[in-house]
C-alpha cells in the first residue's frame, strides 16, 4: 500500500501477485479499485495486479476538478508505470477504467504490451439503446428517477443511489448478490464531485475514430445483460481493434467477475497464456 506523487497530484497503488504487470484501471469516476478486492486477485496467480485509484478517488489525490479528464487519467497511469520502473505494461479497464485504458493504449503505444477490456465502450453515443436496455429489465419508479437525478452532492446520499441503480448492473440480482455489492460499497471512498463530471466528460467521450492504432493483443469481455456497455459496443471495439478477440457472457451485467466468476477466469487465463506464448 503506497503513495506515489505523479502530475501534480497523488496515486494510491496496492500490489498482489507475480508475473507480467498488470495497471488495473477501476471504473465509475470518484469511486476507487475497492470493488475489485478480492474478486480478482485469483489473476495474481499468473499476473502482477497493479491496483490504483485514479486522482480525484478513493485515496488518491484530489486535485483541481478541471484536471481530471479521461486523458490525463491515462497519463497518471503512465506516470506511475514509469515510477514502478516498467517498460511495457498490462493494461486492465473496466466500463470507464477501460475508457481511460483505450486512452492509454492510444496516447501511450510503445509502453503497453496488453490490454483487457471489460465492459467498456469506445464513445458513449448511444443513449437510445441505453435507455431501451434500462427499460427492458422492468425498472421500479425510484429506479428511474434516480438514474435521471443529478449525482447527490453528499456521500451518504450517493451511496444510497448507487444502492437504488445496482440492480440495473445485473443480470440476476438476487439477495446474496444484493447483500455483497453492499458490503463492497459500504467499504469504498467515495467522491460525488468527481462523479460528477461525468456530465461533462461522457458526452465528449470518443475513440472510436483512434481504435485502429491499438495493436497489442486486446481482450474485449461483456456480459450479454450489461446495459451501460452493452455487447455492441464491444463489438464495435471488437471490429475496429486489429488483434483482438471478443467473449460474451451469458446471464451476465457489467460484473463478470461477480457474476460468472469461473467462466470470468478461465477466459482470461486461456487468452493470456495463449497471446504469452506468441
Amino acid at each position: 500500500m503506497t503513495i506515489v506523487k505523479v502530475n501534480d497530484t497523488e496515486l494510491y497503488y496496492e500490489e498482489h501477485g507475480s508475473g507480467d504487470p498488470f495497471l488495473v484501471m477501476h471504473g465509475g469516476l470518484g469511486m476507487d479499485h475497492a470493488y475489485f478486492r478480492p474478486a480478482i486477485d485469483p489473476l495474481g496467480d499468473i499476473l502482477k495486479l497493479i491496483f490504483y485509484d485514479h486522482r480525484g478517488g478513493g485515496r488518491s489525490g484530489r486535485p483541481p476538478i478541471n484536471t481530471i479528464t479521461y486523458e490525463q487519467l491515462a497519463d497518471d497511469a503512465d506516470a506511475l508505470r514509469e515510477i514502478l520502473g516498467y517498460n511495457k505494461i498490462g493494461v486492465i479497464g473496466h466500463s470507464a477504467g477501460g475508457f481511460v485504458a483505450l486512452n492509454y493504449a492510444i496516447r501511450h503505444p510503445k509502453n503497453i504490451s496488453y490490454l483487457i477490456l471489460m465492459d467498456a465502450s469506445p464513445a458513449f453515443d448511444y443513449m437510445e439503446e441505453m435507455m431501451e436496455n434500462v427499460m427492458r429489465k422492468n425498472p421500479t419508479p425510484e429506479i428511474i428517477e434516480t438514474l435521471n437525478a443529478p449525482v447527490d452532492p453528499t456521500i451518504e446520499g450517493f451511496r444510497e443511489q448507487f444502492k437504488i441503480l445496482n440492480p440495473l448492473y445485473f443480470y440476476d440480482y438476487n439477495s446474496e448478490m444484493e447483500k455483497m455489492v453492499n458490503e463492497v460499497l459500504n467499504k469504498m471512498i467515495l467522491n460525488p464531485e468527481t462523479t460528477a463530471l461525468n456530465e461533462i466528460l461522457l458526452p465528449k467521450y470518443n475513440v472510436s475514430s483512434l481504435l485502429t492504432k491499438i495493436e497489442v493483443p486486446t481482450l474485449i469481455l461483456v456480459g450479454k445483460d450489461d446495459f451501460i456497455c452493452p455487447p455492441s459496443q464491444a463489438q464495435r471495439m471488437h471490429d475496429a481493434i486489429p488483434n483482438s478477440e471478443l467473449f460474451i457472457f451469458e446471464k451476465c451485467g457489467h460484473y463478470p467477475f461477480y457474476e460468472v466468476p469461473d467462466e470470468f477466469f478461465s477466459v482470461v487465463r486461456d487468452w493470456f497464456k495463449r497471446v504469452h506464448l506468441n
